[in-house]
């Protein structure tokens, strides 16, 4: 099965987060067998989600800002 672009990307971003998260090549390697199912696409994909709620958490508050904001004046 070939593997498209956006594997790639995720399997790469999550062995790059799981290794400066970890450090250790063993806790690397435990946390991707027990939490990631042993692929770094899904540290990847958990990752880029994380950042997507992560931003809507940010705009959602900016949102209640400005309508407080607005509400108050």
């Amino acid at each position: 099965m070939p593997r498209t672009i956006t594997d790639v990307l995720l399997s790469r971003f999550g062995k790059l987060y799981l290794q400066l998260r970890l450090r250790n090549k063993a806790q690397v390697e435990r946390e991707l067998t027990i939490k990631y199912e042993g692929q770094y696409r899904n540290a990847g994909l958990m990752l880029l989600f994380d950042i997507f709620m992560a931003l809507a958490v940010v705009a959602i508050v900016a949102l209640l800002a400005i309508v407080v904001y607005y509400t108050t004046i």
